[in-house]
Protein backbone atom coordinates (compact mmCIF):
# COMPACT_ATOMS: atom_id res chain seq x y z
CA UNK A 1 0.00 0.00 0.00
CA UNK A 2 2.93 2.36 -0.50
CA UNK A 3 6.58 2.94 0.19
CA UNK A 4 7.99 3.83 3.60
CA UNK A 5 11.00 6.09 4.08
CA UNK A 6 13.02 7.02 7.15
CA UNK A 7 13.17 10.79 7.55
CA UNK A 8 13.89 13.56 10.03
CA UNK A 9 11.32 15.95 11.41
CA UNK A 10 13.50 19.06 11.52
CA UNK A 11 11.02 21.10 13.54
CA UNK A 12 10.57 18.46 16.25
CA UNK A 13 14.12 17.14 15.86
CA UNK A 14 13.08 13.52 15.78
CA UNK A 15 13.33 10.59 13.43
CA UNK A 16 10.10 9.68 11.69
CA UNK A 17 8.80 7.32 9.02
CA UNK A 18 7.07 8.73 5.95
CA UNK A 19 4.64 6.50 4.08
CA UNK A 20 3.80 7.50 0.53
CA UNK A 21 0.32 6.46 -0.61
CA UNK A 22 -0.81 6.41 -4.22
CA UNK A 23 -4.61 6.19 -4.16
CA UNK A 24 -6.49 4.47 -6.95
CA UNK A 25 -8.61 7.03 -8.74
CA UNK A 26 -12.14 5.85 -8.27
CA UNK A 27 -13.33 9.29 -7.12
CA UNK A 28 -12.49 12.96 -7.40
CA UNK A 29 -9.29 14.46 -6.05
CA UNK A 30 -11.05 16.59 -3.44
CA UNK A 31 -13.05 13.66 -2.12
CA UNK A 32 -9.94 11.47 -2.08
CA UNK A 33 -8.07 14.02 0.02
CA UNK A 34 -11.03 14.46 2.37
CA UNK A 35 -11.30 10.73 2.98
CA UNK A 36 -7.57 10.37 3.48
CA UNK A 37 -7.61 13.21 5.99
CA UNK A 38 -10.54 11.68 7.85
CA UNK A 39 -8.96 8.23 8.16
CA UNK A 40 -5.54 9.59 9.12
CA UNK A 41 -7.08 11.82 11.77
CA UNK A 42 -8.92 8.84 13.24
CA UNK A 43 -5.70 6.83 13.27
CA UNK A 44 -3.85 9.79 14.79
CA UNK A 45 -6.12 9.68 17.84
CA UNK A 46 -4.91 6.21 18.69
CA UNK A 47 -2.36 6.28 21.47
CA UNK A 48 -1.14 2.87 22.56
CA UNK A 49 2.22 1.22 23.05
CA UNK A 50 1.35 -1.46 20.47
CA UNK A 51 0.21 0.98 17.75
CA UNK A 52 2.55 2.96 15.50
CA UNK A 53 1.71 6.60 16.23
CA UNK A 54 0.61 8.81 13.33
CA UNK A 55 2.02 12.35 13.62
CA UNK A 56 0.90 14.17 10.46
CA UNK A 57 -0.16 13.89 6.85
CA UNK A 58 0.29 15.85 3.65
CA UNK A 59 -0.09 15.99 -0.12
CA UNK A 60 2.37 16.62 -2.92
CA UNK A 61 2.09 16.62 -6.67
CA UNK A 62 4.12 13.89 -8.26
CA UNK A 63 5.30 13.27 -11.79
CA UNK A 64 2.69 13.95 -14.41
CA UNK A 65 0.60 15.90 -11.94
CA UNK A 66 -0.45 12.71 -10.16
CA UNK A 67 -1.66 13.27 -6.63
CA UNK A 68 0.58 11.75 -3.96
CA UNK A 69 -0.50 11.57 -0.34
CA UNK A 70 1.75 10.80 2.58
CA UNK A 71 1.54 10.34 6.31
CA UNK A 72 4.22 10.88 8.93
CA UNK A 73 4.53 8.20 11.57
CA UNK A 74 6.60 7.12 14.51
CA UNK A 75 9.81 5.48 13.30
CA UNK A 76 9.96 1.94 14.62
CA UNK A 77 13.17 0.00 14.24
CA UNK A 78 12.15 -3.59 14.15
CA UNK A 79 11.60 -6.70 12.11
CA UNK A 80 8.32 -7.41 10.27
CA UNK A 81 6.48 -10.33 11.80
CA UNK A 82 6.30 -11.89 8.35
CA UNK A 83 10.07 -12.27 8.32
CA UNK A 84 10.12 -13.88 11.78
CA UNK A 85 7.51 -16.50 10.99
CA UNK A 86 8.61 -17.31 7.45
CA UNK A 87 9.52 -20.99 7.15
CA UNK A 88 10.15 -21.19 10.89
CA UNK A 89 8.57 -23.27 13.63
CA UNK A 90 8.29 -20.90 16.60
CA UNK A 91 7.60 -21.78 20.22
CA UNK A 92 3.83 -21.55 20.37
CA UNK A 93 4.00 -19.47 23.54
CA UNK A 94 6.07 -16.81 21.75
CA UNK A 95 3.47 -16.59 18.98
CA UNK A 96 0.72 -16.29 21.60
CA UNK A 97 2.66 -13.51 23.35
CA UNK A 98 2.84 -11.57 20.08
CA UNK A 99 -0.84 -12.17 19.33
CA UNK A 100 -1.77 -10.96 22.81
CA UNK A 101 -0.05 -7.64 22.10
CA UNK A 102 -1.79 -7.35 18.73
CA UNK A 103 -5.10 -7.98 20.50
CA UNK A 104 -4.28 -5.13 22.89
CA UNK A 105 -3.66 -2.81 19.94
CA UNK A 106 -6.92 -3.85 18.28
CA UNK A 107 -8.83 -3.35 21.51
CA UNK A 108 -7.50 0.22 21.82
CA UNK A 109 -8.47 0.95 18.20
CA UNK A 110 -11.88 -0.70 18.34
CA UNK A 111 -12.77 1.32 21.44
CA UNK A 112 -12.19 4.43 19.30
CA UNK A 113 -14.34 3.03 16.50
CA UNK A 114 -11.36 2.27 14.23
CA UNK A 115 -11.26 -1.05 12.36
CA UNK A 116 -7.89 -1.95 10.83
CA UNK A 117 -9.14 -4.10 7.91
CA UNK A 118 -5.69 -5.42 6.98
CA UNK A 119 -4.16 -7.30 9.92
CA UNK A 120 -1.36 -9.42 8.49
CA UNK A 121 2.28 -10.23 9.37
CA UNK A 122 3.61 -7.48 7.09
CA UNK A 123 1.71 -4.87 9.12
CA UNK A 124 3.19 -5.98 12.44
CA UNK A 125 6.68 -4.97 13.59
CA UNK A 126 8.70 -6.61 16.37
CA UNK A 127 11.19 -4.43 18.24
CA UNK A 128 14.35 -5.63 19.95
CA UNK A 129 12.65 -4.89 23.29
CA UNK A 130 9.93 -7.43 22.56
CA UNK A 131 7.25 -4.83 21.80
CA UNK A 132 4.77 -5.52 19.00
CA UNK A 133 3.81 -2.51 16.87
CA UNK A 134 0.79 -2.58 14.53
CA UNK A 135 0.84 -0.10 11.66
CA UNK A 136 -1.40 1.14 8.84
CA UNK A 137 -4.55 1.85 10.87
CA UNK A 138 -6.89 3.71 8.55
CA UNK A 139 -4.87 3.15 5.39
CA UNK A 140 -6.64 -0.04 4.34
CA UNK A 141 -10.08 1.55 4.61
CA UNK A 142 -8.94 4.59 2.65
CA UNK A 143 -7.48 2.45 -0.12
CA UNK A 144 -10.63 0.37 -0.25
CA UNK A 145 -12.86 3.43 -0.58
CA UNK A 146 -10.75 4.98 -3.35
CA UNK A 147 -10.46 1.79 -5.36
CA UNK A 148 -12.96 1.67 -8.17
CA UNK A 149 -14.55 -1.41 -9.66
CA UNK A 150 -12.72 -0.78 -12.91
CA UNK A 151 -9.35 -0.90 -11.16
CA UNK A 152 -10.24 -4.15 -9.46
CA UNK A 153 -11.07 -5.74 -12.78
CA UNK A 154 -7.96 -4.44 -14.49
CA UNK A 155 -5.49 -5.45 -11.82
CA UNK A 156 -7.13 -8.83 -11.39
CA UNK A 157 -6.33 -8.93 -7.68
CA UNK A 158 -8.39 -8.02 -4.64
CA UNK A 159 -7.40 -5.24 -2.29
CA UNK A 160 -5.75 -6.53 0.85
CA UNK A 161 -4.20 -9.88 1.64
CA UNK A 162 -6.47 -12.82 0.76
CA UNK A 163 -4.68 -15.21 3.13
CA UNK A 164 -5.69 -13.00 6.09
CA UNK A 165 -9.01 -11.55 4.91
CA UNK A 166 -12.26 -12.29 6.69
CA UNK A 167 -15.12 -14.00 4.83
CA UNK A 168 -17.13 -10.77 4.88
CA UNK A 169 -14.21 -8.89 3.31
CA UNK A 170 -13.81 -11.64 0.72
CA UNK A 171 -17.50 -11.25 -0.15
CA UNK A 172 -17.03 -7.52 -0.68
CA UNK A 173 -19.11 -6.40 2.30
CA UNK A 174 -18.45 -2.68 2.82
CA UNK A 175 -19.79 -2.28 6.35
CA UNK A 176 -17.57 -4.59 8.34
CA UNK A 177 -16.90 -4.29 12.07
CA UNK A 178 -14.22 -5.19 14.61
CA UNK A 179 -14.92 -8.91 14.27
CA UNK A 180 -13.31 -8.85 10.84
CA UNK A 181 -10.02 -7.86 12.50
CA UNK A 182 -10.42 -10.76 14.94
CA UNK A 183 -10.72 -13.20 12.03
CA UNK A 184 -7.55 -11.76 10.49
CA UNK A 185 -5.80 -12.08 13.85
CA UNK A 186 -6.88 -15.73 13.89
CA UNK A 187 -5.29 -16.24 10.45
CA UNK A 188 -2.10 -14.56 11.64
CA UNK A 189 -1.93 -16.61 14.84
CA UNK A 190 -2.67 -19.80 12.89
CA UNK A 191 0.26 -18.96 10.60
CA UNK A 192 2.58 -18.19 13.52
CA UNK A 193 1.97 -21.49 15.34
CA UNK A 194 1.74 -23.82 12.32
CA UNK A 195 4.23 -22.15 9.94
CA UNK A 196 1.53 -21.54 7.35
CA UNK A 197 -1.77 -19.65 6.90
CA UNK A 198 -5.03 -21.60 7.18
CA UNK A 199 -5.79 -21.31 3.46
CA UNK A 200 -3.43 -21.27 0.48
CA UNK A 201 -3.94 -21.76 -3.25
CA UNK A 202 -2.45 -20.89 -6.62
CA UNK A 203 -4.63 -17.79 -7.08
CA UNK A 204 -5.90 -15.12 -4.69
CA UNK A 205 -9.46 -15.70 -5.89
CA UNK A 206 -9.25 -19.36 -4.89
CA UNK A 207 -8.03 -18.32 -1.44
CA UNK A 208 -10.94 -15.90 -1.10
CA UNK A 209 -13.37 -18.69 -1.96
CA UNK A 210 -11.77 -20.87 0.71
CA UNK A 211 -12.06 -18.06 3.26
CA UNK A 212 -15.77 -17.91 2.51
CA UNK A 213 -16.63 -21.61 2.26
CA UNK A 214 -13.95 -23.98 3.58
CA UNK A 215 -13.40 -24.95 7.22
CA UNK A 216 -9.76 -24.70 8.33
CA UNK A 217 -7.69 -27.71 9.28
CA UNK A 218 -7.54 -27.59 13.12
CA UNK A 219 -4.17 -26.16 14.17
CA UNK A 220 -3.37 -29.11 16.46
CA UNK A 221 -3.46 -31.40 13.42
CA UNK A 222 -0.45 -29.51 12.05
CA UNK A 223 1.06 -28.81 15.48
CA UNK A 224 0.17 -31.57 17.99
CA UNK A 225 1.90 -29.87 20.94
CA UNK A 226 -0.55 -26.94 20.99
CA UNK A 227 -2.63 -26.64 24.17
CA UNK A 228 -6.27 -27.53 23.55
CA UNK A 229 -7.53 -24.08 24.67
CA UNK A 230 -5.26 -22.41 22.08
CA UNK A 231 -6.49 -24.70 19.32
CA UNK A 232 -10.10 -23.95 20.28
CA UNK A 233 -9.51 -20.18 20.44
CA UNK A 234 -7.96 -20.08 16.97
CA UNK A 235 -10.88 -22.04 15.51
CA UNK A 236 -13.30 -19.65 17.22
CA UNK A 237 -11.47 -16.67 15.71
CA UNK A 238 -11.76 -18.34 12.29
CA UNK A 239 -15.52 -18.82 12.51
CA UNK A 240 -17.20 -17.94 9.20
CA UNK A 241 -20.08 -16.23 10.98
CA UNK A 242 -18.88 -13.06 12.78
CA UNK A 243 -21.37 -13.77 15.56
CA UNK A 244 -19.54 -17.00 16.41
CA UNK A 245 -16.23 -15.22 17.01
CA UNK A 246 -15.15 -13.76 20.36
CA UNK A 247 -17.03 -10.63 21.36
CA UNK A 248 -14.03 -8.33 21.45
CA UNK A 249 -10.28 -8.01 21.14
CA UNK A 250 -10.19 -7.57 24.91
CA UNK A 251 -11.77 -11.01 25.33
CA UNK A 252 -9.18 -12.46 22.94
CA UNK A 253 -6.35 -10.84 24.90
CA UNK A 254 -7.71 -12.24 28.16
CA UNK A 255 -7.98 -15.73 26.66
CA UNK A 256 -4.43 -15.57 25.29
CA UNK A 257 -3.01 -14.38 28.62
CA UNK A 258 -4.86 -17.18 30.41
CA UNK A 259 -3.32 -19.71 28.03
CA UNK A 260 0.13 -18.25 28.64
CA UNK A 261 -0.25 -18.34 32.41
CA UNK A 262 -1.79 -21.82 32.62
CA UNK A 263 0.20 -23.57 29.90
CA UNK A 264 3.48 -21.63 29.59
CA UNK A 265 4.29 -20.07 32.95
CA UNK A 266 2.88 -22.97 34.97
CA UNK A 267 2.21 -25.91 32.64
CA UNK A 268 0.42 -28.75 34.48
CA UNK A 269 2.80 -31.59 35.21
CA UNK A 270 5.71 -29.93 33.40
CA UNK A 271 8.49 -27.40 33.62
CA UNK A 272 8.10 -23.66 33.25
CA UNK A 273 8.67 -22.92 29.56
CA UNK A 274 11.73 -20.90 28.62
CA UNK A 275 10.18 -17.94 26.84
CA UNK A 276 11.87 -14.61 26.23
CA UNK A 277 10.87 -12.35 29.09
CA UNK A 278 10.34 -9.15 27.01
CA UNK A 279 7.72 -10.70 24.72
CA UNK A 280 5.98 -12.48 27.57
CA UNK A 281 6.15 -9.43 29.81
CA UNK A 282 4.58 -7.15 27.22
CA UNK A 283 1.92 -9.75 26.45
CA UNK A 284 0.96 -9.98 30.11
CA UNK A 285 1.15 -6.22 30.54
CA UNK A 286 3.90 -6.39 33.17
CA UNK A 287 7.52 -5.31 33.38
CA UNK A 288 10.41 -7.66 32.86
CA UNK A 289 11.40 -7.25 36.51
CA UNK A 290 7.89 -8.15 37.65
CA UNK A 291 7.82 -11.11 35.28
CA UNK A 292 11.15 -12.39 36.55
CA UNK A 293 9.88 -12.06 40.09
CA UNK A 294 6.64 -13.82 39.17
CA UNK A 295 8.46 -16.67 37.48
CA UNK A 296 10.85 -16.97 40.43
CA UNK A 297 7.87 -17.07 42.76
CA UNK A 298 6.22 -19.70 40.56
CA UNK A 299 9.41 -21.76 40.64
CA UNK A 300 9.57 -21.35 44.42
CA UNK A 301 5.98 -22.52 44.78
CA UNK A 302 6.72 -25.56 42.63
CA UNK A 303 9.82 -26.31 44.71
CA UNK A 304 7.87 -25.91 47.94
CA UNK A 305 5.10 -28.12 46.62
CA UNK A 306 7.63 -30.78 45.73
CA UNK A 307 9.20 -30.43 49.19
CA UNK A 308 5.78 -30.71 50.83
CA UNK A 309 5.13 -33.83 48.79
CA UNK A 310 8.47 -35.28 49.85
CA UNK A 311 7.82 -34.43 53.51
CA UNK A 312 4.35 -35.96 53.29
CA UNK A 313 5.84 -39.10 51.76
CA UNK A 314 8.43 -39.31 54.52
CA UNK A 315 5.77 -38.79 57.18
CA UNK A 316 3.54 -41.42 55.61
CA UNK A 317 6.46 -43.85 55.56
CA UNK A 318 7.22 -43.06 59.21
CA UNK A 319 3.55 -43.58 60.14
CA UNK A 320 3.53 -46.96 58.41
CA UNK A 321 6.71 -48.00 60.16
CA UNK A 322 5.34 -46.79 63.52
CA UNK A 323 2.10 -48.67 62.91
CA UNK A 324 4.03 -51.80 62.10
CA UNK A 325 6.04 -51.47 65.33
CA UNK A 326 2.90 -50.85 67.38
CA UNK A 327 1.21 -53.77 65.70
CA UNK A 328 4.21 -55.93 66.60
CA UNK A 329 3.96 -54.77 70.21
CA UNK A 330 0.24 -55.57 70.22
CA UNK A 331 0.85 -59.04 68.81
CA UNK A 332 3.53 -59.72 71.39
CA UNK A 333 1.29 -58.36 74.17
CA UNK A 334 -1.54 -60.57 72.98
CA UNK A 335 0.78 -63.55 73.01
CA UNK A 336 1.84 -62.64 76.57
CA UNK A 337 -1.79 -62.38 77.65
CA UNK A 338 -2.58 -65.72 76.04
CA UNK A 339 0.37 -67.26 77.84
CA UNK A 340 -0.82 -65.78 81.14
CA UNK A 341 -4.27 -67.16 80.56
CA UNK A 342 -2.81 -70.52 79.72
CA UNK A 343 -0.76 -70.33 82.91
CA UNK A 344 -3.87 -69.56 84.94
CA UNK A 345 -6.14 -72.02 83.23
CA UNK A 346 -3.69 -74.89 82.96
CA UNK A 347 -3.78 -75.92 86.69
CA UNK A 348 -7.57 -76.38 86.57
CA UNK A 349 -8.30 -80.00 86.10
CA UNK A 350 -11.51 -81.89 85.71
CA UNK A 351 -11.47 -82.42 89.44
CA UNK A 352 -11.19 -78.68 90.11
CA UNK A 353 -14.30 -78.04 88.06
CA UNK A 354 -16.08 -80.88 89.78
CA UNK A 355 -15.32 -79.40 93.19
CA UNK A 356 -16.81 -76.09 92.08
CA UNK A 357 -19.85 -78.03 90.93
CA UNK A 358 -20.22 -79.73 94.33
CA UNK A 359 -19.87 -76.38 96.10
CA UNK A 360 -22.62 -75.00 93.88
CA UNK A 361 -25.19 -77.61 94.98
CA UNK A 362 -27.78 -75.94 97.15
CA UNK A 363 -30.59 -78.46 97.51
CA UNK A 364 -30.43 -79.05 93.77
CA UNK A 365 -27.87 -79.10 91.00
CA UNK A 366 -26.78 -75.65 89.79
CA UNK A 367 -27.81 -74.38 86.42
CA UNK A 368 -25.17 -73.87 83.75
CA UNK A 369 -25.27 -70.11 84.42
CA UNK A 370 -24.83 -70.60 88.17
CA UNK A 371 -21.97 -73.01 87.62
CA UNK A 372 -20.25 -70.67 85.22
CA UNK A 373 -20.66 -67.74 87.64
CA UNK A 374 -19.05 -69.75 90.43
CA UNK A 375 -16.12 -70.75 88.19
CA UNK A 376 -15.61 -67.07 87.36
CA UNK A 377 -15.84 -66.09 91.05
CA UNK A 378 -13.34 -68.71 92.22
CA UNK A 379 -10.87 -68.92 89.32
CA UNK A 380 -11.58 -65.83 87.24
CA UNK A 381 -12.26 -67.93 84.17
CA UNK A 382 -15.18 -67.42 81.82
CA UNK A 383 -16.72 -70.68 80.66
CA UNK A 384 -18.54 -70.72 77.36
CA UNK A 385 -22.25 -71.52 77.97
CA UNK A 386 -22.08 -74.79 76.03
CA UNK A 387 -19.06 -75.96 78.05
CA UNK A 388 -20.84 -75.02 81.30
CA UNK A 389 -23.96 -77.03 80.28
CA UNK A 390 -21.92 -80.10 79.38
CA UNK A 391 -19.98 -79.92 82.64
CA UNK A 392 -23.17 -79.54 84.72
CA UNK A 393 -24.68 -82.57 82.99
CA UNK A 394 -21.51 -84.64 83.37
CA UNK A 395 -20.87 -83.64 86.95
CA UNK A 396 -24.56 -84.19 87.85
CA UNK A 397 -24.36 -87.79 86.61
CA UNK A 398 -21.10 -88.32 88.49
CA UNK A 399 -22.49 -86.88 91.73
CA UNK A 400 -25.62 -89.12 91.47
CA UNK A 401 -23.47 -92.20 90.85
CA UNK A 402 -21.34 -91.40 93.87
CA UNK A 403 -24.44 -91.11 96.06
CA UNK A 404 -25.68 -94.50 94.86
CA UNK A 405 -22.31 -96.11 95.61
CA UNK A 406 -22.34 -94.67 99.12
CA UNK A 407 -25.87 -95.97 99.68
CA UNK A 408 -24.95 -99.50 98.54
CA UNK A 409 -21.91 -99.49 100.69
Amino acid sequence: MGQVWAAEDVRMRREVAVKVVHPQHGMGEAETQARFQREVQLAGRLCHQNIVTVHDWGEVEGDGGRETLYLVMELVRGVPLGKRIKDTVLPWALAVAWAAQIAQALDAAHRQGVVHRDIKPANVLLTDEGVVKVLDFGVAKFMGETLGARDLTVTGAPLGSPMYMSPEQAQGVREIDHRSDLYSLGCLLYHAVTSGPPFTSATPWAVLRMQIDDPPVPPHVRRPDLPAPLNDLILQLLAKNPGDRPDSAAAVHEALVTILVEHALMPPGGDILDIAEPELGHALGVSGRFLRAARAEAARIVEEAEEVTAVAARRAKLMVETFRRELGHMVRRTEDIDAEIDRIVAPMSEEDYYQVFRQSIDGSFPSAAEFGANVMAIYGITLPPDDARRMVLRFGNRFTAELEEDHIA
